[in-house]
């Protein structure tokens, strides 16, 4: 059943694979380019380890820097962590297991939107699982082969260099090893952790960055890793609906009690752990806490980028619908991850911002381009927008006649409107507004 799953979550993961690139990815690809500085400098300012950065280097490199290009890399670890789960599930828990596991792997709707993003979640959701994958393997073989403990280290290696989150999740297999009285292993571990003495420097450097810019702008700081009861919620919710949400709260909220109580359902047959293995899928798990915790310090917490959480939850969960006699139940989890994904893919407004067509009109067009902060135009340059480009609030010099008002991120950037009051005042108003998805492009005109 591997091969058919796989050739399954590539279908699923090619749809919409060439959307327009967002921000991030933009900033992303600016930075392969060497249009973002020195690549270790970039990756400081990221908050990230760099060996995605370095991976995407090699690549882009090679293939170039097209949407497609560009997102290879999350698309290719999105199906080896379909592969390893369904892996993981046949050594911990059988056949039945690792088919279950392996479909809600394959039509996850988060694990399918990151597979398709250029970004470093995906990546480090394939190097996690594939760590454990191999810790699981070691712990089960009395003598295990060197070259297991190798494909251990270095999946370990992958993952601690892909993503400081994903540290906790490797310093809780390292508690395991310990209370479990596993010195071997835990030496691997260790010596794991201990390659990133050469990071820990630069790490300090990124752990000033990130509190700089949270204290000047609090507001970018809670959106970008703020913690709340809401955030840590979401964190499941996101991780069954995918990257969708609904308008209406109250049907939002019924169908999320709905699902969270068939899941219950489902995790309540697990009644007691079905190998001694099994209590290393909760430490697993328990990266949410204790990233959590981390982020009451350091606005860290985001959905997205504890993606590397999402294989765990779907074992545990594929060995309590592999308890009921008749396939339904599992049949309903399934059907439900394809409706959210059917959602997905019928409603653009949850589809990635479209600077693409965007960028593509303003290039037809003459005049000036405002954005409330100018470090929001990576898009307009990676699509290589013509027009040039100012900052309202602060370039008071207007000298077009039409001015192009792109509303993104005001209310992070510009939370009192300075920048529209500046055009009023020197005689532009709105003649229209043309939306792409996820954006507002307002239309002024000098009407003096």
């Amino acid at each position: 059943m591997t091969i058919p799953l796989l050739f399954l979550a590539l279908v699923l993961r090619l749809i919409f694979f060439n959307q327009s690139l967002w921000l991030d990815e933009s900033i992303e690809a600016l930075a392969l380019m060497g249009r973002m500085g020195p690549i270790f400098s970039y990756a400081l300012s990221d908050f990230q380890p760099p060996l995605y950065h370095l991976i995407g280097l090699a690549w882009t490199h090679l293939a170039g820097y097209s949407e497609i290009a560009l997102r290879v890399p999350s698309l290719l670890s999105g199906l080896l962590t379909v592969y390893f789960v369904i892996k993981l599930a046949r050594l911990l828990f059988g056949q039945r297991v690792s088919v279950i596991a392996g479909i809600l792997a394959a039509t996850n709707p988060l694990l399918i939107y990151y597979s398709q993003e250029g970004r470093t979640y995906a990546m480090t959701t394939f190097f996690v699982t594939a760590s454990f994958y191999f810790l699981f393997r070691l712990l089960k073989q009395q003598k295990s082969p060197r070259s297991l403990n190798l494909f251990y280290l270095l999946f370990t290696l992958g993952a601690l260099w892909t993503s400081y989150l994903a540290w906790v999740a490797i310093a809780l297999q390292g508690l395991y090893l310990l209370s479990n009285k596993k010195y071997q292993l835990f030496k691997l571990t260790l010596l794991s952790f201990l390659t990133l003495i050469f990071w820990f420097p630069s790490l300090l450097k990124s752990l000033g960055i990130g509190l700089s810019d949270a204290g000047q702008s609090p507001e970018w700081g809670r959106v970008v890793g703020g913690i709340s009861l809401k955030a840590v919620a979401l964190t499941w919710v996101k991780m069954v609906l995918g990257r969708i949400s609904f308008t209406n709260s109250y049907f939002y909220a019924g169908l999320v009690a709905l699902l969270a109580f068939l899941h219950a359902l489902a995790l309540k047959r697990i009644k007691r752990p079905l190998s001694r293995l099994h209590p290393l899928l909760w430490f697993w798990l328990a990266s949410i806490p204790l990233i959590a915790l981390i982020a009451f310090f350091i606005p860290i917490y985001s959905y997205f980028r504890l993606l590397f959480i999402v294989p765990a939850y779907l074992l545990i969960l594929s060995v309590g619908l592999a308890k009921f006699s008749r396939p339904t139940f599992a049949f309903v989890i399934i059907s439900s991850q394809l409706i959210f994904l059917a959602i997905f893919w019928f409603t653009p407004r949850f589809h990635r911002e479209d600077w693409r067509t965007l960028t593509q009109y303003l290039n037809t067009q003459s005049g000036l381009v405002a954005l409330p902060s100018l470090a929001q135009n990576p898009p307009l340059l990676y699509y290589n927008l013509k027009l040039p480009l100012i900052e309202p609030q602060t370039d008071l010099n207007y000298t077009s006649h039409t001015i192009y008002y792109l509303k993104y991120s005001e209310d992070l950037f510009d939370t009192e409107g300075l920048g529209r009051r500046n055009l009023l005042t020197n005689g532009y108003n709105i003649s229209h507004s043309i939306t792409y998805n996820g954006l507002q492009l307002d239309i002024y005109e000098n009407t003096r």
